[in-house]
């Protein structure tokens, strides 16, 4: 799995990533690199938002970039912050790098062959925006398009971001091409877990395991590269829970944090509510499955970060919780429970992502889960009186 080219010990030393909080991740890259032992294919891993999909433009930079030269006219590194090549693929309009997810147009061809076949399950001409999966007819064009030279860059680079929603017979099309690469291609894809992949593909990539950022190390840098308040970055980086996207994505975006302090109250009333409130809620809940999946399986993160934190106030554990700010309101709902229920609570939740993410029945799944879930009693959680800001 390594590059077919000569090894060698003199390529300028890389510098500049965008990616942060994991040193090793970036430490192997730029040695192999440096050494020419970069692998024809990768699988990067980890939780939403911890930086796979950041990582994966920064290998394609360091790929296509161009190094530095010094006063003597020797190459002294190659700095991904501020190289063209870089620039342009960081804009998404380099014509050598690709990124294919389930909202990626498929080309004229494409798309007119996947007409004349009956299509392969999302809808032949549905728009690119609500895909589910990434079809076939995605890694057909990948499998073309590998198959012309570089244009502007010394390789071709194919991102495929959220590998896991492949559909079956795109995961059999490209094996050959991950088995038999050709010398200027090279292929990333990111996954939540290579469990979620099979095993042929999985063997094919050098894998990249990348864990949650240290809650200090998000803080420092939304401090110093992305200019926010002491105060917004220590928030931030806490209820980031390791994954330093979301935190930047909140610091740009303050709707993020209100529909976070939303869920908290939201997730409240669940508990405190009667049965046909909770079947209300598993059945919008499951209808908006379909049309946005993804925020549904954010959904389910959130319920379990939430009862992580009444978990923590049942022991009384306050200095481990996330949400800070809702510590009353949780702590009344917490003395109301026994452990049991609590981490009964957990499981239901853990069983529940795991069924949407095999695509079960959303409604049912959901329905399920809100009946499996301990009740409190309203009259005893006096905060959800409180008028919210």
């Amino acid at each position: 799995m390594t590059d077919s080219t000569t090894p060698t010990t003199n390529r300028p030393a890389v510098v500049g990533w965008t990616t942060f909080g994991h040193p090793g991740a970036t430490r192997l890259l730029s040695k192999s690199y440096e050494t020419g032992r970069l692998a024809h294919a990768y699988l990067i891993t980890g939780p939403d938002k911890v930086g796979k999909r950041t990582l994966a433009i920064d290998i394609a930079c360091m790929v296509n970039s161009e190094p530095v030269i010094d006063m003597f006219g020797e190459a002294d590194n190659m700095d991904l912050s501020t190289s063209q090549q870089a620039e342009r693929i960081r804009k998404g309009i380099h014509s050598d790098v690709r990124m294919i997810d389930p909202n990626t147009e498929l080309d004229k061809d494409s798309r007119k062959t996947t007409n004349s076949n009956g299509g392969d399950g999302d809808g032949d001409d549905a728009p690119a925006r609500g895909r589910q999966t990434i079809s076939i007819e995605h890694i057909r064009d990948l499998i073309k398009d590998s198959a012309t030279t570089p244009f502007e860059g010394a390789k071709k680079v194919f991102i495929i971001d959220g590998a896991h929603r492949m559909v079956e017979a795109a995961f059999n099309a490209m094996l050959k091409t991950l088995e038999e690469p050709s010398d200027d291609v090279l292929i990333i894809l990111t996954a939540p877990t290579d469990e979620l992949l099979p095993e042929t593909v999985v063997s094919r990539c050098q894998r990249i395991d990348l864990r949650p950022v240290d809650a200090d190390v998000i803080k420092t840098e939304l401090i110093e590269k992305l200019e926010a308040e002491e105060s917004q970055a220590h928030t931030l980086s806490r209820l980031a829970r390791g994954c330093p996207g979301w935190a930047i994505d909140a610091l740009n975006d303050p709707t993020i944090i209100d529909a976070h302090n939303q869920a908290i109250l939201r997730f409240a009333e669940i508990i405190t509510g009667n049965v046909e409130e909770r079947l209300r809620y598993a059945r919008q809940t499951g209808g908006q499955f379909w049309r946005d999946r993804d925020a549904v399986l954010a959904e389910m993160q959130r319920w379990l970060e939430w009862w992580r934190d009444v978990a923590m106030l049942r022991h009384k554990l306050e200095d481990q919780v996330t949400n800070t700010e809702w510590v009353e309101l949780l702590s009344e709902i917490a003395s109301q429970l026994k452990v049991d229920q609590i981490a009964g609570a957990v499981t239901s939740i853990q069983n529940a992502l795991t069924a949407l993410e095999a695509n079960a029945v959303p409604q049912l799944t959901l329905e399920v889960l809100m009946l499996d879930l301990p009740w409190a009693d309203p009259a005893k959680v006096p905060s959800l009186s409180f008028d919210e800001e």
